[in-house]
């Protein structure tokens, strides 16, 4: 979603300024000067915020930050999984079986949910029978972790590691999101400006149309005056169309940034000039901070503790168990009598409580999972160290691209005021009677440029200020 907002400000830009630049250039006319119109009505009563409310909203209702929290809770609910295996479990069971028994004395312990020994044998038979029996079983039984000698607490380590990515990654979807918001602001803020600059342009067309008309008609100019005239009026309509529609797409691409509901959002005040920027040596050394390269440190450490969480599933294990049950068996027992109901209601009783060791000395499965474990560690340790290099080399791009926006931002000003005064000088000469209209049509161009290309510099200062902070920002 970045990227792609990217796109839509400088689509919103380019479109505004591309067909204004283009007839700026190639399209003279000898429009007078006139005071500059008022804001277009149709670009009013659209909801507005000031930049500090539109970060604040979208910290809390942008969707993109509202998902990275939601993962950072999960992955939290996650560490709590391994310590439940400190807490008793209880599980029942209930079975009807039909079988032969050919068996002989024996306990052992059947069912995953309740550890149930078998209790009690049928006799030996020199030879084995088909004959089917019912049996019948019902037990509850309960299990406790006594010692786990370590792998219940590297399990959770393991987990709290990941959930540590999780909250970084919160962090710098954070910043991404102001990063965002404040472009999309900026992008709004230069739409505007290019709109006025067109708006001006387009009127100064028409007040020259109508002076080239009355000297037309007065016979003090030619009929080509007139029709040059208004040939540019109908351009820089054109040209003014296309700019109004890139402050609706600038500032639908705000609503999307901030995340409020409506189609469109607008601005409410313009920015300030930033301050002065520090020294380039200071900026690179807060690289280590930032959210990007602590993820990756973050995610080596996490990919470390499920190496040691691999490595600590081959421990030896303690647990006591405990059940209460009834069974019977149709078939003929060794000694005594067949119990009541002759196999079909389990109407013996019986309880048992055992701990149980288990080690499993030897894993092939577990050794060969840390091992890929550890693999991975190194190549994690790799992008972590490219990570950080990364991001040096992205505040070392911003800071030259906001140090060259700043000082071209300068030479932009100079020439805005300029050629203000060149196109003033230029209309009292044609006034008068000393000027061309060709003089004027350039002097027009020229202040149209200038305009349109002060407006881009600013956006292009503040974009690339914004973009200089998100690359040295820590995690908040």
């Amino acid at each position: 979603m970045r990227r792609s907002s990217r796109w839509l400000v400088f689509a919103a830009i380019v479109g505004a300024t591309l067909p204004l630049s283009r007839f700026a250039h190639a399209q003279p006319g000898p429009p007078p000067e006139v005071a500059a119109a008022p804001a277009d009505a149709e670009l009013s009563g659209v909801r507005k915020m000031s930049l500090d409310d539109a970060r604040t909203f979208a910290r809390t209702h942008q969707l993109r930050l509202i998902a990275a929290r939601q993962r950072l809770v999960a992955a939290q609910r996650d560490a709590d999984v391994p310590g439940a295996q400190w807490l008793p479990r209880l599980g029942a069971m209930a079975q009807l079986v039909g079988s032969t028994a050919n068996n002989s004395t024996t306990t052992l312990l059947g069912t995953s949910a309740v550890d149930l020994p078998r209790i009690g044998a049928t006799r030996v038979e020199s030879d084995p029978s088909l004959q089917p029996y019912p049996s019948t079983a019902a037990a509850l039984g309960i299990r406790q972790e006594l010692l786990d000698f370590g792998r219940i607490a590297a399990e959770r380590n393991s987990l709290l590691l990941a959930g540590e990515v999780e909250k970084l990654r919160v962090a710098s979807t954070a910043l991404d999101v102001d990063l965002g918001v404040e472009q999309s602001y900026f992008a709004v803020l230069a739409s505007v400006s290019i709109a006025e600059a067109s708006r001006g342009a387009f009127v100064r067309a028409s007040q020259h149309r109508d002076l080239a008309r009355a000297n037309v008609q007065s016979g003090l100019r030619p009929p080509i005056e007139l029709t040059r005239a208004e040939a540019d009026v109908a351009r820089y309509e054109a040209a003014l169309m296309r700019a109004r529609a890139s402050v609706h797409v600038a500032r639908s691409v705000l609503a999307v940034a901030v995340g409020v509901d409506d189609v469109e959002l607008d601005v409410t005040e313009a920015v300030g000039e930033p301050a002065a920027l520090p020294p380039l040596a200071r900026m690179l050394g807060m690289a280590a901070a930032s959210p990007n390269v602590r993820e990756g440190r973050a995610r080596l450490e996490a990919q470390r503790g499920a190496t040691r969480a691999l490595e600590a599933q081959t421990r030896p294990n303690v647990m006591a168990t405990a059940s209460i049950s009834g069974r019977a068996g149709g078939a003929l027992p060794s000694a005594g009598p067949v119990p009541y109901g002759d196999g079909w209601a389990p109407t013996v009783p019986n309880y048992d409580v055992g701990v149980v060791f288990t080690w499993p000395i030897v894993e092939p499965i577990w050794d060969r999972r840390a091992d890929a474990s550890r693999a991975r560690e190194q190549a994690l340790s790799f992008e972590a160290e490219a990570a950080l290099k990364g991001q040096r080399g992205v505040i070392g791009a911003a800071y030259v691209e906001a140090s060259v926006s700043q000082q071209t931002l300068g030479a932009l000003q100079r020439g805005a005021d300029a050629a203000r005064a060149n196109y003033d000088q230029a209309e009292n000469r044609f006034r008068v009677g000393l000027g061309t209209s060709t003089e004027l049509a350039d002097a027009q161009a020229l202040r149209t440029e200038a305009d349109i290309q002060l407006a881009i510099g600013r956006f292009q200062m503040a974009r690339t200020r914004a973009a200089l902070e998100r690359a040295v920002s820590e995690a908040r």
